[in-house]
């Protein structure tokens, strides 16, 4: 196995291939375990778990925190594409916080360009808590333990990257005896396994379900689930859209100031028309003041009757 190392510096990137003869190996991570035969958890996706094994495969690592320690492992293997030795990435392993454990783990395709499984300890207890597989780059499933014994107890479904089941085993026994399934992105029903037996005996509807009315019964309720949120939904958006389409508040205010804008202007119109009057009152004063000065007094006093008898 040829192995080498790349550094990141502070300044820079720089990488720095060592070419070593001996084999190396990484450090060992705790899997989930899968479920046993006997359980009705269907069966996870199959995954070529030795891409992560350094026998036979190019080992590049890497030293994040330049602590002289290896924190990222990628694997390649040499493969024959269009009649040339090519080398592809297989798996990619990581160290989150540099305890020398692996907490993130990455399986490819035979591609090595689109994720097939995620792995990753949550906690940094050296134990896997999660798995996500892919299919085509989309996810389509996921498993987690909830209660840290290695094993999973909670399953999520996706199609098109969608949640539309979850499963749950509730008391550990191995065994799924909780179902709940989603439709639009909402939660529809939930079914329980109350006797152990492996399948539902029980059924919740969610509470759009309720309040649309329906009657749930034990053995239809996925028939039923489907189209009671479905017109629930509906109708829910039915009914919001009319009043925001036919709220009429925006043209009602327009009409009244087109009324009452031209009224306004006729007034002031007037209103100057009647200036012109006062100014006319006020320019007849001045003749009168002349007239009134004439001296017909003077000429009735000059007038010399009394000479005129002697």
């Amino acid at each position: 196995m040829a192995k080498s190392t790349w550094k990141v510096a502070a300044p820079l990137v720089a990488v720095v291939v060592v070419g070593l003869a001996a084999c190396g190996s990484t450090p060992k991570h705790a899997e989930m375990i899968t479920a046993s035969s006997g359980s009705n958890v269907p069966a996870s996706p199959s995954i070529d778990r030795s891409k992560c094994n350094d026998k036979g495969k190019h080992v590049v690592t890497g030293d994040t925190n330049q602590d002289q320690k290896p924190d990222v492992w990628k694997f390649y293997q040499t493969t024959d594409v269009a009649g040339q030795k090519t080398e592809v990435l297989a798996c990619k392993e990581v160290d989150l916080n540099h305890d020398g454990r692996i907490d993130l783990v990455y399986y490819y395709d035979d591609k090595g360009q689109t994720t097939t499984l995620e792995e990753a300890d949550l906690d940094f207890d050296g134990k896997f808590d999660i798995s996500r597989y892919y299919a085509g780059g989309k996810l389509v499933r996921e498993e987690l333990d909830t209660n840290f014994d290695q094993r999973p107890d909670v399953w999520k479904y996706f199609e098109d990257e969608k949640l539309v089941r979850i499963e749950q085993d509730s008391n550990a026994d191995g065994k799924v005896d909780q179902w709940q399934y989603y439709e639009g992105g909402k939660l529809d029903r939930i079914g329980y396994d109350t006797t152990g037996s492996g399948k539902v005996d029980r059924w919740d509807r969610a509470p759009e379900g309720d309040e649309g009315g329906d009657s749930g019964g034990g053995a239809p309720p996925s028939a039923a689930a489907a189209p009671a949120p479905g017109s629930a939904a509906a109708a829910a958006g039915a009914t919001p859209a009319p009043p925001a389409a036919t709220t009429p508040p925006a043209p009602k205010p327009t009409t009244p100031p087109a009324a009452t804008a031209p009224a306004p202007t006729t007034p002031p119109a007037a209103k100057p028309a009647a200036a012109p009057a006062p100014a006319a009152k006020t320019t007849t004063p001045p003749p009168a003041a002349p007239v009134a000065t004439t001296p017909p007094a003077a000429a009735k006093a000059t007038t010399p009757a009394a000479p005129a008898k002697k």
